[in-house]
């Protein structure tokens, strides 16, 4: 756990923990803003890390026992969500049967009220999808150089990108 990238991931799975069990027990969008919040502070601690920080190969034994933690609590967080009382859950009296049946499905967040929200933040994250792909060019995306041999042979004899 020295690696800052495996310190980042493990944050990462802790903060999403925590917002699962807030959207569980106290309100869901409580939960959802809390992990985009943190999410997107992470990011940006993850682009400087990346960007500065030599690659380290983990070992094998930590990634084992992470993906087996996981495979416990996952099932776990799951099971209980499904039998959740969403009694306390309703704001809105007469509307007992209808988060009944969205908690079931799992639907809370793609109501038919939300679902121009939604898809508003997919059209912007799309739209800054493509700006950032725009913006980013091969040569210039981080700022350590790529030690590849392909880019070691462009870096010794320039005169071969005019060529081609």
């Amino acid at each position: 756990m020295a690696q800052p990238l495996s310190l980042g991931l493990s944050i990462m799975f802790s903060t999403m923990f925590l917002c699962v069990l807030i959207a569980m027990y106290l309100s869901s969008w409580y939960g959802y803003i809390l992990f985009l919040i943190y999410v997107g502070g992470l990011l940006v601690m993850f682009a400087y890390v990346a960007a500065l920080s030599p690659n380290i190969l983990f070992s094998g034994m930590s990634a084992f026992l992470f993906f087996l933690s996981a495979q416990v609590l996952i099932p776990v967080i799951v099971f209980n969500s499904v039998f959740l009382d969403t009694n306390n859950l309703s704001f809105l009296v007469g509307e007992q049967e209808l988060m009944e049946s969205m908690k079931i499905l799992g639907i809370e967040l793609a109501s038919p009220s939300l679902i121009s929200i939604l898809v508003g933040l997919g059209v912007i994250l799309l739209i800054n999808l493509i700006v950032v792909v725009k913006i980013c060019y091969y040569q210039h995306g981080t700022l350590r150089p790529y030690k590849t041999m392909y880019a070691h042979s462009y870096s010794k004899n320039p005169s071969r990108i005019k060529n081609s």
